[in-house]
């Protein structure tokens, strides 16, 4: 990463008059917009959002209508618009809406800051990333004549596209190959003059989001089993440091019958900034572990927990001597983790040991289904 092309990115965007308009309400501020052009100049935008406009016809667009993040309806057409910026998608969520019952014929679309990092199983959903979709809607604009817009409109949509190039040209400046050590990510990211532009305009977990998006990417990169990852999250923890969670879920973990669940919940791994992190969710009965609870730490049942999963999960979690063991309970659950430094490692070999451990537990999970 270029740490002074960042920077000029970061102080073209603190300057953009549409940045700094979106900053209290960001994913609401795009959605809004796209309803505003869609609805004054249907024949020039509708076309971006493969929205097919014929004037005369009735179409009615709608903001937060059954949850949907935007909606346009026609006759015979219900285009659903979910927008997710500073959220990652969300592979249950986009399922869930994938089964709204309607008589119209559907369109789904999951337009992105994120390149999502799942298959969505039902195929229903044409993503679009916020780089996608600035270059359609920038190719509506250039192909419309001056005189289509009223007032000052055609300003303000060029300076809303303006802003939409800053936001892709940061994701483009931050530029992680395989020969990266872990560290020496980090190290760009958390430098001081970079974290205090970021600061000053509300942009600095959007930032670290990006680079462990990248991240993720690159260390499943071809990896054999990512059509049958359960779950990618990616946010922030408690310490306020960016994450990556790459988790199998047990099915009938979480049956309703306690007596029935597995012993997991899930087995999967955790990139957490420098940490590489062996990570486990206990169903707390079924691992016999019955101490009385005393908080959220409660030691002497996590004790139990990690002796559990050393004698019946070590091939994955006694996998190397060092390493620290930790974690947090819950009535039911318990979600522990063993980790260990890799701030040495390059992306390259970190793909390597990730994938080692996901082909792990995916054939063990799929041998015990």
């Amino acid at each position: 990463m270029n740490k002074d092309k960042i920077l000029n990115n970061i102080n073209a965007l603190s300057q953009n008059t549409m940045f700094n308009l979106s900053l209290t309400s960001k994913e609401l501020f795009h959605s809004n917009f796209w309803a505003w052009i869609i609805r004054k100049y249907p024949n020039i935008f509708a076309c971006a959002f493969d929205f097919q406009y014929d004037k005369g016809n009735r179409f009615e667009i709608c903001r937060e209508k059954h949850h949907f993040d935007l909606c346009i309806e026609t006759e015979d057409t219900l285009i659903i618009i979910e927008n997710k910026l500073k959220s990652f998608p969300n592979k249950n969520q986009l399922e869930e809406y994938g089964k709204y019952n309607t008589d119209l014929q559907k369109k789904l679309f999951l337009i992105s800051y994120f390149k999502p990092l799942f298959k969505i199983d039902d195929g229903a959903w044409e993503c679009l990333t916020y780089k996608e979709l600035c270059n359609r809607i920038k190719n509506c604009f250039i192909s419309a004549k001056d005189s289509a817009f009223q007032d000052d409109d055609r300003t303000i949509i060029k300076n809303y596209i303006e802003f939409l190039e800053l936001l892709v040209k940061l994701q483009d400046n931050i530029e992680i190959t395989k020969g990266d050590k872990i560290c020496n990510i980090w190290n760009i990211v958390k430098d001081s003059d970079i974290q205090e532009k970021l600061n000053k305009i509300n942009l600095t977990k959007t930032f670290e989001r990006i680079v462990s998006a990248k991240l993720t990417e690159l260390v499943l990169d071809k990896f054999a089993f990512s059509d049958y990852i359960d779950e990618i999250r990616i946010d922030c923890g408690r310490d306020l440091k960016i994450f990556s969670d790459i988790l199998f879920y047990f099915p009938g973990a979480w049956d309703n019958d306690e007596n029935k669940r597995q012993d997991l919940c899930y087995l999967g791994i955790s990139l957490w900034e420098n940490y590489y992190r062996y990570y486990a969710g206990l169903h707390k009965a079924q691992c016999r572990i019955y101490l009385p609870k005393h908080g959220r730490y409660d030691k002497e049942n996590k004790h139990l927990g990690f002796k559990y999963l050393s004698d019946n999960y070590g091939w994955l979690f006694n996998q190397e001597q060092g390493g620290i063991w930790n974690g947090y309970s819950y009535k039911n659950e318990m979600y522990l983790y063993k980790k260990t430094d890799i701030s040495n490692y390059t992306i390259s070999e970190l793909s390597q040991k990730v994938q080692y451990d996901l082909s792990l537990i995916y054939n063990y999970i799929k041998d015990f289904c």
